[in-house]
Order: structure tokens, then C-alpha cells, then sequence
């Protein structure tokens, strides 16, 4: 009897591993089985043409078209580019794989994208007359056109409005609640529509809203917000320049043609002189230096100079000239020779005539 009991026990144990295996089996494959799942759905996408990476991109810096190529890969369709064409130019906000499909997250969106290297985006005051009765899109050209009083000498009471045109040809970044951003994210999102009403986030677009709500806002944006300042691509070393003159006078926008690439003809007319003059041991090369941009913004520029009354410029009456004194003329001791004459025999009696 103690012996079927312990085989019994034996053959119980037997079961029970048994059991514990195929339990462990089933376990795994019902674990494995979400992942083949997930596996089976890329294989669902077609395949689309996007834009890669061709080596590792770092942040800040911007893509050059050999850094992309093509290729074939199983994504979403509103996931990557289809061309190269969209990413030249484009800087990544965070490095960027070798190999990698170039997402739009990883790109720089809004003004900072519209900022070329060398410029830097800065905001002025506008109004419905400095900004063409509020006309003026994203991504336009304009001039600006500074309207100043001169500065007054000390204890002079001087009046001497000018205007003139300060610089030329800068891209609009943003005017009002609208930048360059976001009309960029309104073409993606909503792409093309009817050929009869304008493409979103075009510039016809940004008109046609403002014209429509002009009649009941008094030419505000779309927001119903009136536009206050305007945002634009200004180069560094005339940052200055344009924050001294909006300070101390008033700035005018004029819209231009996009094609009309004239500009102003500096060498024509006096520099300027800088706030901060240059070292006078510089050599060559700290010479060359300070002609760069972001040393030229360093060096600032004052209101006098801007208005053009710097010191070399301001006429002063000239001093006389100093003669010197006539110095006196001292007679010269002349020696005379005179003729002698004798009277008589006595040599005593002699005159002398000249």
C-alpha cells in the first residue's frame, strides 16, 4: 500500500511539471503576440518617397542639399518631405541621425525659420499711416523711412526736421497678430484650395481678411486687434540705426515691388563716425576685423551722427589767422665817407660834407 501511494505521488509530480511547462508556453505566446501585431501594421502603409538624412545634422545649423537624399519608406502621409527642395535652407532644432527620415518637428517653425544668418528679427511701432493703412503681409519688402528732429546744441533752440530714407528693402517677418509661421503652418495644414478664393495663409489671403473686417474694426487685422508693431529682418550692423531713429523720431513703411532689388548707394555719401572709436594700435588684421558686421553694430552709432551733424560734419566759423607782429626796423649805422677840405695852409679848419 505505501508503495501505489508513492507511485502515485510520483506520477502527480510528473503531472504537475507538465502542466507548469505548458503553461509557461502559453504565457509567452500570449505575451509575443501584441508585438506581431504592431509588426503587421507598418506593413499596411504604402510606400512613400521622403526626404534623408546623409550624415549626422547638428542643431543651429543650416541643411544643405548634401546633406539629403531620397528613399522609399513606410510612413504616415503627413509624416516627412518629398523633396529635397522643402529642407534646403531649413535649421534643426535638435541633431538629427545619419540615415534618418527628416521630420517636421525636428525643424525650426515660426520667424526664427525666416531669419537668413547675418540679420536679426526686431519689432517697431506701427500704425495704420507708418504701416500703408495696415496693407503690409508677412514676408513683403519695405523700406523704412525715418522722420527726425536734429538734435539742438546746447543753449540753441534749433529747428531742423528732416526725412530720409534710413534702409532699405527688409522683409517682413510679422505684422501685428501674423508671421511668416504661421502662415506657413496654414498652407500645411489646410493645403491648396479653389482656384476662385485665396491659397491660406497666402498674402492675398491676409488682405482679403483685413479688407473684409476693416468695415467694422476700423482696419484691424483678423483678430480684430489693431496691428502695433511689425517685425522685420533687419541686418546687425544697421540694428542700431533703426532702434536709435524709432526711439528719437518716427518710422515710416513703404511696400515695394518683391522684384525691385535697387538699392541705396552708401559710398556715395560721409560715414558716419562710430560711438566707440577704433583702437588706434590695430593692426591688418584687427582693421579688417572691425569692418564686420556684428563689430560695426559694437561700435553703435550716436543720435548727432544719424542725424548727420556729427562733429566732422557741423561747419564752424573758422578762427582768424594770427599774423605776426611787424618786428621794428633798427637803423643800420652807416659809415659815410666825406670829402675834406682844406682852406689855406692849416689843416685845422675841415668840414664834411655827405
Amino acid at each position: 500500500m505505501p508503495k501505489a501511494i508513492r507511485i502515485a505521488a510520483i506520477l502527480l509530480l510528473v503531472l504537475a511539471v507538465l502542466l507548469a511547462i505548458l503553461a509557461f508556453g502559453i504565457g509567452r505566446r500570449t505575451t509575443s503576440s501584441p508585438e506581431l501585431t504592431l509588426k503587421a501594421e507598418p506593413a499596411g502603409l504604402p510606400k512613400r518617397v521622403v526626404v534623408v538624412t546623409t550624415k549626422a545634422l547638428p542643431a543651429g545649423q543650416p541643411i544643405t542639399a548634401a546633406d539629403l537624399s531620397t528613399t522609399e519608406l513606410q510612413v504616415a502621409p503627413n509624416e516627412g518631405f518629398p523633396s529635397v527642395a522643402e529642407v534646403v535652407g531649413r535649421v534643426p532644432n535638435s541633431d538629427i541621425a545619419a540615415g534618418a527620415m527628416v521630420a517636421r518637428s525636428q525643424l525650426l517653425q515660426g520667424i526664427a525659420a525666416g531669419i537668413k544668418p547675418g540679420e536679426r528679427a526686431m519689432a517697431i511701432p506701427v500704425d495704420e499711416l507708418a504701416g500703408v493703412s495696415n496693407r503690409i503681409a508677412p514676408g513683403d519688402f519695405v523700406d523704412v523711412f525715418m522722420s527726425l528732429q536734429a538734435p539742438s546744441e546746447a543753449g540753441a533752440q534749433r529747428n531742423n526736421p528732416q526725412a530720409r530714407l534710413l534702409l532699405s528693402r527688409l522683409r517682413v517677418l510679422g505684422y501685428g497678430a501674423e508671421d511668416v509661421g504661421r502662415q506657413q503652418a496654414a498652407a500645411q495644414a489646410e493645403g491648396t484650395t479653389a482656384a476662385s478664393q485665396p491659397a491660406p495663409g497666402s498674402r492675398a489671403e491676409t488682405i482679403a481678411s483685413r479688407s473684409n473686417s476693416s468695415g467694422t474694426s476700423g482696419g484691424n487685422n483678423g483678430n480684430n486687434t489693431p496691428a502695433r508693431s511689425a517685425i522685420l529682418a533687419v541686418p546687425v550692423q544697421d540694428a542700431g540705426r533703426l532702434l536709435l531713429a524709432a526711439h528719437s523720431g518716427k518710422l515710416f513703411l513703404a511696400l515695394r515691388n518683391p522684384g525691385d532689388t535697387a538699392l541705396a548707394d552708401a559710398s556715395l555719401f560721409v560715414t558716419p563716425p562710430p560711438v566707440l572709436p577704433l583702437r588706434r594700435d590695430l593692426d591688418s588684421t584687427g582693421a579688417e576685423a572691425a569692418t564686420r558686421a556684428e563689430n560695426q553694430a559694437y561700435a553703435g552709432i550716436s543720435l548727432a551722427a544719424l542725424a548727420g551733424e556729427s562733429d566732422g560734419a557741423r561747419s564752424t566759423p573758422a578762427a582768424p589767422a594770427r599774423t605776426a607782429p611787424a618786428r621794428p626796423r633798427t637803423p643800420r649805422a652807416t659809415s659815410r665817407q666825406g670829402i675834406e677840405i682844406i682852406r689855406g695852409t692849416s689843416p685845422s679848419n675841415r668840414l664834411s660834407s655827405p
